[in-house]
This record gives C-alpha cells, structure tokens and sequence, in this order.
C-alpha cells in the first residue's frame, strides 16, 4: 500500500555500528526503533511476551541434534512473526535484526540492509565502546556472529548475510558512521522514499 510507512531493517555482524547507524536514520526521519528489547517491551504484561521471548532467546538452535530433530511444523515462525508484524504494523520503523529482512521482504516501502566489517574493525570498535580485551572481543563477535548465522537460518532457512536477501550490503569498516547513513539516505532518495 502507498499509504504503508517505510520500514528500514538492519541485519549486522557483531561489532559493526548498527545501533548507532540506526539511531542517526531513526532520528532524520522520527521513525520508532524495533530492536529486541523495544519489541519486548511492546508486548510486556500479555500472553504474546512469552512467546516472543522463546523466540528470541531459544538458544536450542545452536543443538545440532536439536535442530535435526525439530520438523518444519514443530518450529514454525508464523506466532513470532507475527507478532512483530503487528508491533510494527502500519507506523513504519527501523527493526534490527530479528529476521526483519525476510520477515518484511515482500512488504512495500521497506529496505533491507545488512551491516559487515573486517573482523579485526568490529574488534577495534567492541573494544572501544565495551572497554574489554582484543581476547573477549573476539570471542564475543564468534559467539554472536554463530549465534545470529544459525537463529537466522533456523528461522528463514536463508544464510544470514547474503547478499541476495538484502537491497544494500554496506562494509561499515570502510564506509564509518556516517558514511553508511550517507549511502542509506541516497539510496532511499532513488527508492523514492524519503
């Protein structure tokens, strides 16, 4: 629908400025953020908040045997995803990972992102902005990037991170900050969004 607000999601590798990204385009354009902790939030207090929860914090797709042992109408997307469907709803926004590229894939007015630097980049940057050790960074971004590799697949059957699942594939380490809400900005302007 025309009428339908943009929706930009962002996927990223751990340790890319994602949030910050995020937060430079939420404030241009006044759009809520639907991070994880916002969409919980939206949903406290009700039955769907538990659902949700599992959702994002079922860690039983790193269980090989887990996974092999779940069938396609055991570990269906359809409750969560549709529950974010309606946090969102018509109001637009930027959501942030959840599967939010394939979740909103065939929606009008959305573009899909996804946020990658060289590994040795997104330590520098956690090491920074955490105040841990090059060791905790980099085991962090293996952890994560696992983590979000296999919640992303488990859920879409996609890869997390190819390129065919996103309109703008932008390496944060090269481009910074402001560089990538640069490129975003343009490349809404030729969407004829903004």
């Amino acid at each position: 629908m025309a009428d339908e607000k943009m929706i930009i999601t962002i996927g990223r590798e751990h340790g890319t400025m994602g949030e910050k990204i995020a937060e430079k385009i939420r404030r241009k354009f006044d759009l809520p953020l639907y991070d994880k902790a916002h969409l919980l939030r939206a949903v406290e207090g009700s039955d769907e908040y538990d659902e949700l929860n599992a959702f994002f914090n079922d860690r039983k797709v790193n269980s090989l045997l887990y996974a092999i042992a779940m069938s396609e109408s055991v570990r269906s997307n359809d409750v969560p995803f549709g529950i974010i469907k309606n946090i969102v709803g018509d109001t637009g926004g930027i959501v942030m990972d959840s599967c939010g590229n394939y979740l909103f894939r065939d929606r009008p007015n959305t573009v899909r992102i996804f946020l990658h630097a060289k590994k040795e980049i997104r330590v520098n940057n956690l090491m920074k902005n955490l105040g841990i050790t090059k060791e905790q960074a980099q085991k962090e971004i293996e952890t994560e990037d696992s983590k979000r590799y296999e919640f992303h697949k488990y859920y879409t059957d996609e890869i997390w991170g190819a390129s065919k699942g996103y309109e703008l594939c932008l390496d944060e380490g090269i481009l910074g900050i402001d560089g990538c809400v640069e490129m975003i900005l343009d490349y809404l302007k030729i969407r004829k969004l903004i």
